[in-house]
């Protein structure tokens, strides 16, 4: 029985292949002294080399062939360097994947005396070759050398599962991929067994399984769990969104500041306000120094009584001075609409804008002032406020939309020569937003219009070249660097999981990892949760640094399933960054994804429409969960949706969200004159917000990939640098 249940690990595991075969290990164990001496001598200066890090190009984006013979010239280079070590290693992993392991191994040969960084990982692909070619007695030879010799570091738990010793992944590697595996394995045999279940919610709470198996721990094994596994149950929870079962979960676990602010919060978000308020006051009381402290009292705020609620915005303006201008703003509004004190209110007001006027609760305030005059037919006196936002925070959320509008008011005051320089303000400052598409749009820019940006195809250039990541072994930023994702993420995993994800660095770092391996909605999350995250102002500044980086914007807009975008987009006559754009926001790229209300895959097709479709296009056979017949289905409703409002881009998207019938009410009840008022205009926040969102990722991957773009933006940056160093004239 227990070589039958060792089998059937092996098969779930897919480690069936075995043989025999004649082809002898080489290990690069030398017995010639001055061999010795020059292969240390190259390894010293490799690491040499390592430690001075700079940007490296694995050719991601060639050809297979022309990878083969970009990397086999490099290889065959008379002398050693870091850059022939990586050409050897990386064409030896193209060999391995497309079935050539002889080849494999001759390049492997001698490899790791070389390259020190990677010197397990040669000795795991020299093993994997040897299995692949059927070579089972050499492959058991560096299975067992990599435990000699590595016998701590990631590659071992590789070993320990190709030698089947199974219950040693979980025990000695608890946090490596292949210990989720075999945990996931065990519990298909037999789903009551607590040792893999907590396994796996201790360390691997994103398995896409995983709340079942919190739902059991929590309930039949109640009474074998400590608070450290109540606390992994709890994030578990968190992170699915289950709130209700995560309060639950909270309560048990270990006290600390991030784990009683979730506790509150999930609460608060289960409808549970009061006992939500009692955590929250915990929270300060027990944790009053950290991130979490300043936002549980602005929550408590929210929920308390005015007077109450007022006393709350005083403790934090006094303690908490990077919370306090939020503060001031509820504190002004409590005043001005809920305690009758008007003046007050302004006072209160007035001392945010003086004292805070950098801030985002400033500019707040700024642009919600601005409008009240801009409704009121005071145009010069709205733009003079939002100048304010202007010279003060223009880094702040509000300011690229406010600047925008300020833009437009000066057109209609005449002022086209102003209007322009705003538009050109919310270029340079803030790039990356929806209005600073609009600002290129009011520019003349050739980026696609509401009423055109299906038409637009401007070609795109995806760069390969990566850079060092910020945290992380050498280990790890090597196998970044050479595009070896499976083994980087499965090394990252061994070094940080089981542990709370504490720095922007690891938060980065981790982002990176899972999109490059299409984990995209939980790699581009935790780089999209750099703009709300608290943290302490030394990690908002490092915050500041990361988004400079080059992997931050490639890693927010990915692109996979590329050539089935392009395909598509270009049979049903779309622009393929608009669709991309519509796929970023649906999915997030996950093509298994499915919503509350049924919507499914990439493009998120409801059944009932695909049923449609289907019956539309003739389609007989299809899975929405498949990515190349939900892209196909997706961008012919997509069209399909342009061509029922005569092309209009920006009523198509928003018809794709909202259905046909809601646009055509709103069509009919607005006018469509100006179509910024328009999408401000739409009676649905989420559709709002959906119209916003596409047309933003839009414009982000021009941004970011059309080399025509992006010469504008540093020609505006030259001539607005340019400008800037004009000496003023002498009065």
């Amino acid at each position: 029985m227990k070589h039958m249940m060792q089998w059937s690990l092996l098969v779930a595991l897919g480690l069936t292949g075995a043989g025999v075969g004649v082809h002898h290990a080489i290990t690069g164990n030398s017995t010639n002294p001055e061999a010795d001496v020059n292969l240390a001598a190259i390894a010293k200066n490799i690491s040499t080399e390592l430690a001075q890090p700079s940007a490296y190009d694995p050719l991601t984006s060639l050809t297979l062939a022309q990878r083969i013979s970009q990397f086999q010239q490099r290889a065959d280079a008379p002398e050693a360097s870091l850059d022939r070590s990586r050409a050897r290693y990386v064409l030896a992993n193209i060999f391995l994947e497309n079935g050539n392991p002889q080849e494999a191994l001759s390049l492997l040969e001698n490899l790791e005396a070389e390259y020190p960084p990677l010197k397990a990982y040669i000795l795991l692909k020299r093993a994997t070759a040897h299995t692949a070619a059927f070579d089972q007695a050499n492959a058991t030879t560096v299975w067992n050398q990599i435990l000699t010799d590595h016998g701590n570091q990631a590659v071992a738990a590789e070993a320990l599962v190709a030698l089947g010793r199974y219950d040693e992944v979980m025990t000695r590697f608890p946090n490596h991929p292949k210990a989720r595996d075999v945990a996931i394995a065990k519990l298909k045999q037999n789903p009551n067994q607590f040792e893999p279940m907590i396994l796996l919610a201790v360390y691997f709470n994103d398995y896409d399984q995983i709340v079942p198996i919190l739902n059991r721990l929590s309930t039949a094994y109640k009474s074998r769990l400590n608070a450290d596994y109540w606390s992994a149950i709890a994030a578990g929870y968190w992170n699915n969104r289950e709130y209700g079962k995560a309060s639950i979960a909270y309560s048990y676990a270990s006290p600390s500041a991030v784990n009683t602010y979730r506790f509150g919060r999930s609460l608060h978000i289960s409808g549970k306000k009061w006992e939500a308020y009692s955590i929250y006051n915990r929270v300060v009381q027990q944790f009053p120094n950290s991130p979490q402290a300043p936002r549980a009292l602005i929550r408590m705020a929210k929920i308390a009584k005015p007077k109450d609620a007022l006393t709350i915005t005083d403790r934090i303006i006094a303690s908490y001075p990077d919370t306090a201008p939020e503060a001031k703003l509820i504190k002004a509004e409590l005043l001005q609409n809920e305690l009758g004190s008007p003046k007050t209110a302004s006072i209160v007001r007035n001392a945010l804008l003086s004292k805070y006027g950098q801030s985002d609760a400033a500019a707040e305030l700024l642009w919600k002032l601005a409008n009240q005059q801009a409704k009121a037919g005071n145009l010069t006196k709205a733009v003079e406020l939002v100048d304010r936002i202007k010279t003060s925070a223009p880094h702040t959320e509000i300011a690229p939309e406010a600047i925008y509008w300020s833009g437009k008011w000066l057109t209609k005051m005449g002022k086209q020569a102003q209007a322009r320089l705003a538009y050109e303000f919310v270029l340079q400052y803030q790039p990356e937003s929806y209005y600073a598409w609009r600002s290129a749009n009011k520019l003349g820019w050739p980026v696609g219009d509401f009423h055109n940006a299906r038409n637009l195809s401007l070609p795109l250039q995806i760069p390969t070249q990566r850079s060092v990541l910020p945290t992380g072994s050498v280990t790890l930023k090597e196998l970044h660097l050479l595009a070896q994702d499976q083994d980087a993420i499965a090394q990252w995993q061994f070094e940080t999981r089981g542990k709370e994800l504490t720095t922007v660095d690891q938060m980065f770092t981790d982002g990176v990892l899972r999109v490059a391996i299409n984990d995209n909605l939980e790699g581009i999350f935790q780089l999209d949760s750099f703009d709300w995250i608290d943290v302490s102002a030394a990690e908002q500044q490092r915050i500041n640094t990361l988004k400079e980086h080059p992997a931050f914007w490639y890693t927010l807009y990915p692109f996979p399933y590329w050539d089935s975008v392009t395909n598509w987009s270009a049979q049903r006559q779309l622009s393929p960054t608009l669709v991309l754009g519509l796929i970023r926001q649906e999915s997030r790229f996950e093509s298994q994804i499915r919503s509350s209300a049924g919507a499914t895959g990439l493009m998120q097709v409801m059944p009932d429409t695909g049923a449609w479709i289907a019956g539309k296009t003739g389609i007989t056979s299809y899975s929405l969960s498949n990515p190349e017949d939900n892209i196909k289905m997706g961008t012919w409703y997509l069209d399909y949706t342009h061509r029922e409002y005569g092309n209009n881009s920006m009523l198509a998207v928003a018809s794709y969200n909202a259905g046909p019938g809601a646009v055509a009410r709103w069509v009919n009840q607005r006018s469509l004159s100006d179509p910024d008022v328009f999408v401000q205009q739409i009676p649905y926040s989420e559709t709002r917000g959906y119209v916003v969102k596409v047309f933003g990722n839009y414009w982000n991957y021009l941004r970011l990939y059309s080399p025509a773009v992006q010469q504008r933006l540093v020609q505006l940056e030259q001539q607005n640098t340019q400008v800037s160093t004009v000496p003023s004239p002498e009065n």
